[in-house]
């Protein structure tokens, strides 16, 4: 039961308590033993009781408890709590309990690519798409795609589109799908694709729709909808209510249901698309987290390699048993707004349709890659101040006999040509104490990139900069500038921030210290919520200081990356400026 509510029992059982009896001190296992063969009767009792595992946590502790991470998208986040609840109140007493991170797909997805540990056991994001994000953004980084195994999803919801309910007869004489959408029949708002997996899979059924006419008139499409890129669903919903116009915004069916249920004053109704929709699937995704390396795998004796993955099939069987738990709790999944895997159950709320629907399969998401590069130069409308490190150790050679600050000159023109010129760049060299006790010096204002004598001189000061190299790094100073002078004139209308790229850490003494510097931008971030200016860091060989950057980085909802060649580091900046609409809402 959970929540009151039957579920069906996973096919596997936790042999957790014999592998932790296998691990226990000697001294535990001899008492045991030595109940055992007294006859002891409480622990006799216990056992008859189904309780042993009980009675061994309770006088034992848990020196070797094991902890099942799973990482979860925040739409499903709550569902997944409430079976883990079960879960854990079921191995209670065993040394064993599943914790649940809520965290975006798309942030999920960064971090594996970018080979950053994540610390998770499994991931459920909201669609396999993140799966294919993970390696098209792995391979771009030059990067090793990260082990994953993608097991049967464990809950779905249909995607639908969303109109307030005092406007749906608005809708009744209209034809509502996907055609109607290519056809421009009304506005249609779509949640920024770059992170939403609903966006990203409506944007290839689109195109999958429109394959046989003109590319063109699908550039059109995705400049028709790139004319307002809400921010997130619930952006979307809001837009919605205050619209006088007729408008649906893309959403799934669980979405409906979660804001019917805390805006019953503003109910929204799903229209299913006529030539039928597509669902989000949820899979279950198993994560390698193994932490042992090939050379000391090597290095292991026979015994050692053998616990080693005697302990990994232990977690793949704990980890099955729980997706089958979910997989199973369909009365669950249905009560929060979620078809279960096969896309079966009732859902009794307010909005959507009680029975199932049909849904069509996705397009072909393989060229998602593609149709996301297309809406990015289509749509992005960017302000960015972008500040390269000048100390003297951009001077030494990084590879291949090339210079740091040469690799970023030969990156640079190709990253920088990605803007339109509906784009804004301007230019800040920085090093220690450059102009007077300022350790930056602004060499190009921030201007449109449709101005030729603006493109121009940054081409000149891009060629300039060996010149240009002198001094320590006063890396701290120049963030906290550079982030006040973009908020002096925030254009709302464009995504405002700051490109740094340096090879080093802060060596400015006498300047603002790390800790005092996140205190400031938290601030900033804070006061102007509605004004976010996230900070992305590029860090061009062995010697920069990647903590620091990705704190700075998290303070302001940026990212941090590193490059050590120049194929990594062209890859990185385009890979930068790629996200630069999603920002601060993606790392």
């Amino acid at each position: 039961m959970i929540d009151g509510v039957p579920v069906s029992r996973p096919r596997h059982r936790s042999r957790t308590l014999k592998s932790w009896l296998i691990r226990a001190s000697t001294p535990v296992l001899a008492t045991l033993l030595t109940l055992s063969l007294a006859g002891g009767g409480a622990l006799v009792a216990l056992a008859a009781q189904n309780k042993l595992d009980d009675f061994v946590a309770q006088t034992f502790g848990c020196p070797n408890s094991t902890e099942l991470t799973v990482v979860t998208d925040p739409t499903i986040a709550s569902t997944v709590q409430t079976v883990a609840n079960a879960f854990n109140a079921e191995h209670v007493g065993q040394c064993l309990s599943a914790k649940i991170v809520t965290q975006r797909s798309a942030d999920t997805a960064a971090l594996l690519a970018s080979g950053t540990s994540t610390g998770a056991d499994a991931w459920i994001p909201d669609s396999p798409v993140w799966l294919n994000r993970v390696e098209s953004t792995a391979t771009a980084l030059g990067r090793e795609v990260p082990a994953t195994q993608e097991w049967d999803s464990i809950a779905s919801s249909p995607l639908v589109l969303a109109t307030p309910a005092v406007k749906v007869a608005e809708f009744e004489a209209a034809e509502v799908g996907w055609g109607a959408i290519l056809a421009g029949r009304y506005r249609t708002l779509l949640p920024d694709p770059e992170s939403s997996a609903s966006s990203m899979i409506a944007l290839a059924t689109l195109n999958d729709l429109s394959a046989e006419g003109d590319p063109s008139d699908f550039d059109q499409v995705l400049t028709n909808l790139g004319r307002s890129i809400p921010d997130s669903t619930k952006a979307a919903f809001t837009e919605l209510q205050i619209s006088d116009s007729r408008m649906v915004a893309l959403a799934t069916e669980r979405e409906i249901v979660e804001h019917n249920a805390s805006n019953p004053d503003e109910p929204l109704v799903a229209l299913y698309p006529a030539e039928g929709t597509v669902a989000l699937t949820y899979p279950f995704v198993v994560v390698d987290n193994s932490t042992v390396s090939e050379l000391e795998a090597s290095r292991m004796t026979e015994e050692e390699r053998t616990e080693l993955a005697d302990t990994e099939t232990a977690r793949l069987s704990l980890l099955e048993e729980f997706a089958d738990l979910i997989r199973g709790s369909s009365q669950v999944l249905n009560a929060e707004g979620f078809r279960d895997n096969a896309g079966g159950g009732e859902i009794l709320a307010s909005g959507v349709i009680a029975a199932p629907v049909e849904t069509r399969s996705v397009g072909d998401t393989d060229e998602l890659v593609g149709i996301l590069r297309n809406w990015n130069a289509l749509n992005l409308r960017s302000r960015i101040l972008t500040v390269v490190d000048v100390s003297g150790s951009m001077l030494e050679r990084a590879w291949d006999g090339q210079r740091r600050i040469e690799m970023f000159q030969n990156s640079a023109e190709d990253a920088f040509s990605t803007l339109s010129e509906d784009d804004e760049l301007g230019m800040w060299l920085f090093s220690k104490e450059r102009v007077g006790a300022e350790d930056w010096e602004d060499v190009a204002g921030i201007r449109s990139m449709n101005d030729p004598e603006h493109v121009k001189n940054l081409q000149a000061i891009i060629d300039s900069l060996p010149s240009r190299i002198n001094g320590y790094t006063g890396l701290n100073d120049s963030v906290l500038a550079a982030v006040t002078h973009v908020r002096e004139d925030y254009n709302p209308d464009k995504v405002n921030s700051v490109m740094l790229i340096t090879d080093g850490r802060n060596e400015d003494d006498n300047g603002i210290s790390l800790e005092k510097l996140l205190d400031e931008l938290t601030a900033m971030v804070e006061a102007n919520r509605d004004e976010p200016v996230p900070v992305v860091l590029v860090g061009i060989g062995p010697d920069t200081d990647v903590e620091a950057m990705r704190k700075i980085a998290q303070a302001t909802g940026g990212t941090a990356y590193q490059a050590n060649n120049p194929t990594e580091l062209s890859n990185v900046m385009l890979e930068a400026l790629s996200q630069r609409d999603c920002r601060p809402n993606c790392s």
